[in-house]
């Protein structure tokens, strides 16, 4: 008699113990950005621009700041789109430098350090959010600012995964930021095309 109510009991603990899991997976961590967004929607009353302009100074957005003056690029980042941003955040821009052996932004040859900001500036409108792109998962080619394209996607989780299927893709950091121009896709790393 005891065991018919112990087992729907354990499974009832098992099946709230898993919805508990999966709710505290989902939640995303505090990111420095939230303070400059609208938390609910991702809008950003700016210009891509004006996003990284406004991100806190320690390690965050200063490098790909600092990329941008170098190169002269600013008009890029706050013309009118539809364009998507994919930012590289400091560490991801300290890593690059180190595998390419440079010892600051400064001694990246200028039309390397343009090139491959440029290929950070798609010529199209990517959110995880947008109705054509929420039930498939597969890579879409888009032309950049730059000379190569990229390819778009994302995971079962909705993260976007740039370059799914060439010899190496990465998966964004923080995604689906809108400001006025565009949409913004904040990376760990410097994204290179790697066919």
């Amino acid at each position: 008699m005891k065991k018919r109510y112990i087992i729907p009991i354990i499974r009832g603990f098992v099946i709230l113990s898993a919805a508990a899991l999966i709710l505290v997976s989902c939640i995303q961590d505090s990111f420095d950005y939230q303070s400059s967004t609208t938390s609910e929607t991702g809008k950003f009353n700016g210009t891509a621009l004006d996003f990284i302009n406004s991100a806190k100074p320690y390690d965050s957005l200063s490098l790909v700041r600092e990329a941008i003056v170098i190169t002269g690029l600013q008009s890029l980042y706050s013309q009118a789109g539809p364009r998507t941003f994919i930012l590289p955040r400091n560490p991801g821009f300290r890593a690059y430098m180190t595998t390419n052996k440079y010892a600051s932004l400064s001694a990246i040859p200028v039309a390397t350090l343009t090139e491959l900001l440029k290929y950070h500036i798609v010529k199209a409108y990517y959110h995880t959010a947008d109705p054509q792109f929420i039930k498939s998962d597969t890579p879409i080619s888009y032309q950049t600012e730059g000379s190569n394209p990229i390819f778009l996607s994302h995971n079962g989780n909705f993260q976007v995964v740039i370059n799914q299927g060439t010899k190496k893709s990465f998966v964004v950091y923080v995604s689906n930021i809108r400001p006025t121009n565009g949409v913004i896709h904040v990376s760990s790393d410097v994204v290179t095309y790697q066919p």
